[in-house]
């Protein structure tokens, strides 16, 4: 690296960092709301049932288009 050039520190991995920390600052104050019950516990599990639910489609849709992705390579 050049001792002129600074490091940035940005692009896809500074984008990733600040995506992650989001994500624990929104699961802590869930839980917080949830502790201070301004958020009753069952809509919370049945949220989350539901986003778990998404979450499953969404990895399998990536996993068979990965494997189509793959499979249309060696033709």
């Amino acid at each position: 690296m050049n001792p002129n050039q600074t490091e940035t520190g940005g692009g896809l991995p500074g984008a990733m960092r600040a995506i992650g920390a989001l994500a624990v600052i929104v699961v802590a104050l869930i839980g917080v709301l949830t502790v201070l019950e301004v958020i009753p516990r069952e809509a919370l599990q049945e949220w989350f049932t539901k986003a778990g639910l998404v979450l499953v489609i969404v990895v399998a849709a990536a996993i068979a288009l990965a494997l189509i992705a793959r499979a249309g390579g060696k033709s």
